[in-house]
């Protein structure tokens, strides 16, 4: 295959850089009524603009979420709106979020 008819790598459409950051995380559905609800999220990478986290199941693309993010004594809780959700090799689902 000639250098000409290779696949061009997927743009990055991120609009802000994201940066990798040492978090507690949580989503829950705006409609839970239990705490019990959250789900725990992990390998959080945030931007102004949006969030991509690890969560042990599938969520709906479209579908909306709180996540709550603990960083030191700060503290960030905004509705998302999930873009992508797939599974990665580990089994685990890689979820890209834009904050609403």
């Amino acid at each position: 295959m000639s250098a000409s008819t290779l696949p061009s790598p997927q743009k990055d459409r991120r609009r802000s850089q994201r940066k990798p950051h040492v978090v507690e995380a949580w989503i829950i559905s705006p409609t839970a009524t239990r705490q019990s609800e959250k789900l725990e999220v992990t390998s959080v990478n945030i931007s102004r603009h949006g969030v991509c986290f690890s969560l042990a199941r599938e969520i709906p693309q479209a579908s909306f979420y709180v996540i709550e993010v603990l960083m030191g004594e700060q503290k960030i809780v905004s509705e998302i709106r999930v873009i992508s959700c797939r599974k990665d090799a580990s089994g685990r689902y890689d979820v890209g979020a834009e904050f609403c």
